[in-house]
C-alpha cells in the first residue's frame, strides 16, 4: 500500500521498486512500459486511491496540465516524469489497455480506460465501444469515460446509448463524455435527460454537459 501511494504521488508511471533509471523520454518503448507499469501498481487498490491515481493518471497523460516533478530528491519520480512526458500513450499501447478494460479489477479497468481514449486510435475506440456494452457496470462507466477522453465525435452514437443505460452511473458518465465532445447533436438528448432522468447525479452531469456543448 505505501508503494502504491508513492506512485500515486508520482502520477503512476513506474512500478513498485524502480529506480532512476528509464528508457529515454518520449520513446514508444518508454511510453508502453509505463502504461503497463500503472496497471500493474493500480491493481488491488481501494476506491479512494483508486479515484487518486485515475485522476493523477488523467492530468498526468492530458493536455497540458503535467505535473511538475524535477525538483522532488525522490529518483522514482524524477524517473517518472521522464518516462510520461508525451502527451498521450502510444498506439502500443492499445493492446494493453484493451485487456485491462476486461479485467477482473475494477481500478485497472477505471485507469486503463482514460488512457486508452488518449491514445485516440481506431482500435482504441473501437475498444471502448465494446465495453460500453459490457455487462459489468463498472466497465461500461469506465467505458464511457474513456471515450470523453477520446473527445472524437464518431463516438456519440456510443454514448447516446449509454445514457439510457440500467445504471444511473453509466448514464452520468457517458452525459460527461458526451459534454466533453461538445457536439451540438448530443442536445437534445442531453435535456431529455436533464428533464426526465429520475438520479440527481445523471441530472447534474447532463445540466453540465449542456453547459459544456452550448457554452
Amino acid at each position: 500500500m505505501r508503494c502504491l501511494t508513492s506512485l500515486v504521488v508520482a502520477a503512476l508511471v513506474l512500478p513498485c521498486g524502480a529506480g532512476a533509471q528509464s528508457p529515454r523520454a518520449g520513446s514508444p518503448t518508454a511510453d508502453s512500459a509505463a502504461v503497463v507499469a500503472i496497471i500493474e501498481s493500480v491493481r488491488g487498490a481501494n476506491a479512494v486511491l483508486c479515484e487518486l491515481a485515475a485522476r493523477s493518471v488523467e492530468n498526468q497523460w492530458g493536455w497540458g496540465g503535467q505535473y511538475d516533478l524535477r525538483a522532488t530528491r525522490d529518483p522514482l519520480a524524477r524517473a517518472a516524469l521522464e518516462v510520461s512526458r508525451g502527451h498521450r500513450p502510444p498506439p502500443a499501447a492499445v493492446a494493453p489497455l484493451a485487456a485491462a478494460l476486461r479485467d477482473g479489477d475494477a481500478c485497472v479497468r477505471r485507469v486503463a480506460a482514460p488512457l486508452l481514449g488518449r491514445v485516440r486510435t481506431p482500435a482504441a475506440l473501437a475498444a471502448l465501444r465494446t465495453a460500453l456494452r459490457d455487462e459489468n457496470a463498472d466497465a461500461r462507466e469506465a467505458a464511457a469515460i474513456g471515450l470523453g477522453y477520446s473527445e472524437d465525435r464518431s463516438t456519440i452514437p456510443a454514448l447516446l446509448a449509454g445514457i439510457q443505460d440500467a445504471e444511473p452511473r453509466v448514464r452520468a458518465a457517458s452525459a460527461w463524455a458526451l459534454g466533453e465532445i461538445e457536439d451540438a447533436r448530443a442536445i437534445g438528448a442531453l435535456v431529455r435527460l436533464l428533464r426526465e432522468d429520475r438520479d440527481a447525479t445523471v441530472r447534474a452531469a447532463a445540466a453540465w454537459a449542456l453547459g459544456s456543448i452550448e457554452g
